[in-house]
């Protein structure tokens, strides 16, 4: 395989970067949902010094540790990366006394935005491993745009969930370790072992992902013992400092390093692998392959171009969804809760994507390319409910009610699909309405949890610039202004991306 990277493709994956960034920050909502706990401790840190959440979040007396306050069940990673962001927000708030409505609002925004900005580096991480595998600039540019916009990496970087920073350790890791074993790099397998270390960090699960890798290691070292160890030591080190920084973590808050927060939390229920696997593959709820249309191309590649021209990689990737799958296959709650689509999934969506390179690269087959463009098209459509309105407010306003979970998985009436898609067709007329009119349904004063103060946005189109209006902190020339200056700056990355990737591939 080559093992430089040519400038031009190098300029080319910050394009891919930039736009893709401009685009989720134009469309970010501000939504935390169960990540609240989350940034009570990146905000515990930057105020206090202290890993502890200010409260009992979710009045959960699992989450009590040994010295009587309340920590959050996940791993640091999450709450150390937002720490520049909070930082960042705070900073903008303070200036001149700057703030939203609700206190803190400016800070858990920015908290959100950080999910913006690692979905944005999961696409160029995407990028640049789609050259790997095709050495083809223009496919590479389709894989991670097809990544991007057609997958569910779009809406879930306008949310406060860890999902795309889990996405961009995977995808560091496993490009890292891919490549240095392929351009005998010791630096990279360094590297691919930070990203697999920092994804125990940020949820401890995907440690699990260093199974598959491993195994493809010592294929790739053709079964020797010797060279797997030494391969596995630069890339396994980093693995095992972040496993026992993880022990000690969970030492330190519960009294046993095992215990994560999710020792004692009764809501975590364990259910049937098979209803569990069956819901992510083929529900209305949660379906992997619903809810990313493109994938399904993604699978149909990896089945015949990658595996006939690189088994190894094609196993690789095979055993890294599906050792997610089936673990999360075993939990009542596989579909997540709160969310549109399998979150859980959002880590592994990356692995599917990559294959199309191969099929993007090819102009053999003519009527293949066309119904991979259609299946992409549709697969960005899916997107759009996502994207438009907040199923974490939709999904529980009192016209809907509260179905039961069972209904929320395996009906169609009950799905995020078909009730943010309802959602959003009304939404758009009302908002362009209301910006058009200035018109502003009346703010209720902030009182109670943040949860009962945002749900009356329910009406608003997910956007933050909106927010920001109904918030009486923008006029809406100010507001359509912001939401159009970060769609301007993605349409000149875009075209500056048209024009130098049909430059190369005519040359």
């Amino acid at each position: 395989m080559k093992t430089s990277m040519p400038s031009s493709v190098r300029r080319r994956g910050v394009l891919v970067f930039l736009l893709a960034l401009s685009v989720y920050a134009a469309t970010t909502g501000g939504s935390m949902a169960t990540d609240i706990m989350s940034y009570e401790v990146t905000k515990g840190i930057v105020e206090s010094g202290t890993v502890a959440m200010s409260h009992n979040v979710f009045q959960m007396d699992a989450h009590r540790g040994v010295d009587g306050r309340y920590y959050a069940p996940y791993g640091i990673g999450h709450a150390a990366y937002s720490i520049p962001f909070y930082v960042a927000a705070r900073a903008v708030e303070r200036w001149d006394g700057l703030g939203v409505a609700k206190a803190e609002a400016l800070r858990k925004a920015g908290f959100v935005m950080g999910s913006a900005v690692a979905a944005a580096l999961t696409v160029w991480v995407a990028f640049l491993f789609a050259w790997r595998l095709s050495s083809n600039e223009r496919a590479a540019v389709q894989t991670a745009l097809t990544l991007g916009f057609a997958t569910l990496l779009w809406p879930y970087a306008k949310f406060g969930f860890s999902a795309p920073l889990g996405a961009l350790c995977v995808m560091c890791g496993t490009y890292g370790a891919w490549v240095g074993i392929r351009s005998n790099r010791r630096a990279m397998l360094v590297l691919g072992g930070a990203g697999f270390g920092c994804a125990l960090f940020v949820k401890h699960e995907l440690v699990l992902l260093c199974l598959p890798v491993g195994l493809w290691m010592a294929a790739e070292s053709g079964w020797n013992v010797r060279r797997t160890v030494r391969r596995a030591l630069f890339a396994g080190g980093p693995v095992v400092a972040a496993a026992i920084v993880t022990l000690y973590y969970n030492y330190t808050r519960f009294g046993n390093p095992l215990d994560t927060g999710y020792l004692r939390d009764s809501t975590v229920e364990r259910g049937s692998f098979f209803v569990g696997l069956a819901g992510l593959l083929f529900s209305p709820g949660a379906s992997f392959f619903l809810y990313s249309p493109a994938l399904v191309a993604g699978v149909a590649a990896l089945a015949t171009t990658l595996a006939r021209r690189d088994r190894r990689t094609a196993a690789l990737f095979v055993g890294e969804w599906l050792v997610l799958v089936c673990f999360y296959a075993t939990f009542a709650h596989w579909d997540g809760e709160r969310s549109y689509g399998p979150r859980y999934l959002v880590p592994v969506i990356p692995i599917l994507v990559l294959p199309l390179a191969g099929w993007f690269a090819s102009e053999e087959n003519r009527i293949r390319r066309r119904l991979l463009g259609g299946l992409v098209a549709l697969s960005v459509l899916v997107q759009l409910p996502g994207i438009l309105v907040d199923f974490s407010k939709v999904g529980y306003t009192p016209q809907v009610g509260h179905p039961a979970w069972a209904e929320r998985q395996w009906t169609w009436k009950a799905s995020a699909l078909r009730l943010n898609g309802g959602a959003a067709l009304s939404a758009v007329a009302d908002n362009v309405r209301y910006v058009v009119t200035a018109e502003r349904p009346p703010l209720k004063a902030p009182q109670g949890e943040a949860r009962d103060f945002s749900e009356q946005f329910a009406f608003s189109l997910d956007f933050w610039w909106l927010y920001l209006f109904y918030l009486r902190a923008v006029s809406a020339p100010v507001a359509v202004l912001l939401g159009a200056s970060c769609l301007v700056a993605a349409a000149f990355f875009a075209s500056r991306l048209w024009r130098t990737t049909n430059r190369v591939s005519h040359s």
